[in-house]
């Protein structure tokens, strides 16, 4: 297990177990739990009298099974997806704990391994210029959450944007490119779904006694951007919309040219096999029979009749 502390100085220390922990509680803002198993839970539960149970809800849909708040506590679970490094998005639950002004956080994998360079050097800038009073850590967690969610939406955006482009070029599509627009509609619903459950989460934060009404009027303007953000996920889903009835729709003009050459051909290869049903029936009498030139007329008449539907299909534009 890997713990990280945050002080109200904003110093960061990192350590491996429990027992390194030796300061006052009550200089810690926050305590990072990573790659916690069960018996560090019930570690962390007596050596900080905590309760923990809502880590092991976070699979029920109820909101009740997600936000949990007594006297001494508040605690909350909800998942976030992230892009690992084979490029597909999974989810992961984060579990925060506050009790006292201290926040603690627990994640079961260290997003840092997946979080661009560029974006974790602006939550550093964030967090630098952002003053920590007591209990508002936790508006500045909610606020990187809130910009995870907006990056991790842009990166989806600009996938969907580049593949919508690429569409627009082909005429041909592989079962491959089908699949990708439908992964692309699953990370989007994935992204929509954790962000209505971490909007959820936040409106009962702003009906709790515990918090500040500075707390509350800045988890106003969080959820004006997760709303903000929201816009841009339905976006996506029309943009896919539009990618799949542009395929749908030039493959049903690949199919209708297919089914235009087929009636040319079985047009085109009729009218033969007419002439040459006629002249193969077993009648006694058939004027051509006796005819000197009559094998030359029916294979010139057979000719003739394939070649001037061809040439009247084609100065009718079908091919």
């Amino acid at each position: 297990m890997n713990i990280e502390l945050i002080y109200k100085d904003k110093t960061v220390v990192r350590i491996n177990s429990l027992t390194e922990i030796t300061y006052n509680i009550a200089e810690i803002v926050n305590i990072q739990f990573i790659n916690y198993s069960e018996e560090d839970i019930r570690l962390i539960e007596k050596l900080f009298e905590i309760d923990a149970t809502i880590l092991n809800r976070g699979n029920d849909i109820e909101i009740s099974s997600h936000y949990l708040e007594n006297e001494k506590q508040i605690a909350v679970n909800f998942s976030i997806p992230y892009f690992n490094l084979e490029n597909h998005i999974n989810e992961e639950m984060i579990c925060l704990i506050l009790k006292d002004k201290t926040l603690f956080t627990f994640i079961a994998v260290d997003f840092d391994e997946f979080i661009p360079e560029k974006q974790r050097k602006s939550y550093f800038e964030k967090f630098s210029g952002f003053k920590i009073p007591g209990d508002s850590y936790l508006l500045l967690l909610i606020g990187f959450i809130s910009d995870y969610f907006a990056d991790l939406t842009e990166i989806v955006s600009k996938k969907i944007k580049t593949n919508y482009s690429d569409i627009l070029q082909k005429k041909n599509f592989s079962e491959q490119e089908l699949d990708k627009i439908t992964t692309y509609s699953f990370n989007n619903l994935i992204i929509k779904e954790s962000i209505n459950e971490f909007r959820r989460i936040l409106h009962l934060f702003r009906k709790s006694n515990k918090l500040s009404n500075e707390i509350k009027e800045g988890l106003y303007f969080e959820l004006n951007d997760l709303s903000v953000i929201n816009e841009y996920i339905q976006n996506n889903f029309e943009r896919l919309d539009d990618i799949k009835e542009n395929i749908s729709s030039k493959i049903d003009l690949e199919q209708n040219k297919i089914f235009k050459t087929l009636t040319i051909i079985t047009v085109c290869i009729s009218l033969p096999m007419l002439v040459a049903g006629i002249y193969g029936m077993n009648f006694k009498f058939i004027p051509e029979l006796e005819w000197k030139w009559g094998y030359f007329y029916v294979i010139i008449l057979m000719v003739l009749s394939f070649s001037v539907p061809l040439i009247w299909f084609k100065r009718k534009k079908w091919f």
